[in-house]
């Protein structure tokens, strides 16, 4: 249901609601008026009578009879047959006031008000008599049906104007609810026929105050919507143009297997099929590991990191290519009583950051060196010898697909990526640099560094200096 019908069925039901509760409390403040208005008269006249009655209290007046007193003029819309006064003299006999109060009851004994059916309709009755046994009786009686014939004339009247007052005003409403989401109705009218690749950002001044804050929500949701399908665009485009080259290649290599006749020949193209078969599936695992990263928002971390069984993962992942190249790796600890680097995360996406740490610097290492993982308080740092990176190119390592001109050895340019992207979601910074001893390059360094430490669970005692060293492959 939309927020206009929801308003409109809002306005519709509460307005008569509204309608009927006044049109209730003024029959019920009219009822009180006109109640006390009429009980103050009634209870005038009983006292006036009963002040004049003695007065004409004469042998002559008794003996008179109401159809013997004439009246003469205009009585315009006087309803007398609504109102009767009655009076009895001390010794019970009833004195005739006027023709109505024939009938009126006596109720001896009863002062004051009461509420009476005679004559088959109801009365409102007011008794007022002297004290003693020689004093007059005076009642005063009303048929309560003029009281409501009052009160509804007098709200039906009313309620005329209000049904009219109430059209009006519904009308108005609903007018006034139509005009002022006219804006939610073009806003959402102009969401609806944008071009779902479309990032450009909408005007904010054009819509009311109060809708700012929703568009300027939506702008901030496109941008991130436009940053997402660029980099999956990207990561798409560049996947498809570094996966045509090692199929190009294996399909070359397989061709020429197929046709050569020489043995030896034969032997060189099913090896080089072989490694670009491992280069195809190591690209592949890479890009999937990419994909999921991008696609995974920065989880609330509470596991704390055990680095022994990220370390052994991670080595005996890259311990075939280590074996392959005679390189021995070697995890220094912190000094006793320290804690390497505490840090709540996922012991998955970490352990694929290292291991694409020690891939890297496996593959670029002189064969039988010695590779360096050393872990502090507040870092990790991963060394290996060599000839370092050329200074124009330390910038742009870490780039999707950027490997440096000139380089032999197979890949695909996405590890150390995926190494920055696990970095800052657990809080890491990545740093890329060249070993310098000396004033000359010997090596390579990547540091991963977080400023500030994290409390944690102190981990179980390690070695400070652990050397691992792959099979040989002879």
């Amino acid at each position: 249901m939309t927020l206009q019908k929801r308003l409109l069925i809002t306005i519709l039901a509460a307005a008569p609601f509204a309608w009927l509760l006044t049109l209730g409390l003024t029959y019920y403040r009219t009822r009180v008026e006109i109640n006390e208005l009429y009980d103050t008269d009634m209870v005038r006249m009983a006292q006036q009578v009963h002040a004049l009655l003695p007065r004409f209290s004469t042998p002559d007046v008794l003996a008179g009879s109401a159809s013997e007193t004439g009246m003469a003029g205009d009585m315009g819309y006087a309803g007398l047959g609504d109102i009767a006064v009655a009076a009895w003299l001390p010794d019970g006999k009833r004195l005739q006031v006027n023709p109505e109060g024939d009938n009126l009851p006596v109720n001896a004994g009863k002062l004051g008000f009461l509420d009476q059916y005679f004559e088959g309709q109801p009365w409102r009755l007011y008794y007022i008599e002297a004290a003693g046994p020689d004093g007059w009786r005076v009642g005063v009686g009303q048929r309560l049906g003029e009281r409501d014939e009052l009160v509804y004339t007098y709200l039906l009247g009313q309620a005329l104007l209000w049904i009219v007052g109430l059209l009006v005003l519904v009308a108005v409403l609903v007018f006034g609810v139509r005009r002022a989401l006219r804006p939610v109705v073009a806003l959402s009218t102009k969401i609806a026929r944008r071009e779902p690749n479309d990032p450009t950002p909408m005007d904010a001044a054009q819509v009311p105050g109060e809708l700012r804050p929703l568009v300027l929500a939506m702008n901030q949701l496109l941008g991130r919507t436009a940053q997402a399908i660029e980099s999956e665009r990207r990561l798409t485009a560049d996947a498809a143009h570094e996966l045509r080259t090692p199929v190009a290649a294996l399909r070359a290599q397989w061709d020429a297997a197929m046709r050569t006749g020489d043995p030896v020949e034969r032997m060189q193209a099913q090896r080089n099929v072989e490694a670009g078969i491992e280069r195809l599936n190591h690209l592949i695992t890479q890009l999937l590991d990419l994909a999921r990263l991008e696609h995974s928002l920065a989880p609330a971390f509470k596991d704390v990191i055990d680095w022994q069984a990220v370390v052994r993962q991670a080595l005996s992942d890259c311990l075939l290519l280590a074996g392959r190249k005679g390189i021995d790796v070697e995890v220094l600890w912190p000094e006793a009583g320290g804690t390497p680097i505490p840090l709540s995360g996922d012991q998955y996406l970490l352990t694929l950051l290292l291991r694409n740490l020690l891939d890297n610097a496996v593959r670029y290492s002189p064969d039988h060196a010695t590779v360096s993982v050393r872990f502090d308080v507040d870092a990790i740092h991963v060394e290996n010898p060599g000839a370092g990176v050329p200074s124009e190119q330390l910038e742009r390592l870490g780039d999707r697909f950027f490997r440096g001109a000139g380089q032999v050895q197979g890949g695909s340019g996405l590890g150390l990526s995926i190494v920055r992207r696990i970095a800052a979601a657990h809080g890491l910074s990545l740093a890329l640099a060249n070993r310098v001893e000396e004033g000359r390059v010997t090596g390579f360094r990547a540091t991963l560094r977080r400023e500030r430490s994290e409390a944690g669970a102190a981990p179980d005692q390690v070695p400070p200096r652990l050397r691992i060293r792959p099979p040989s492959t002879k």
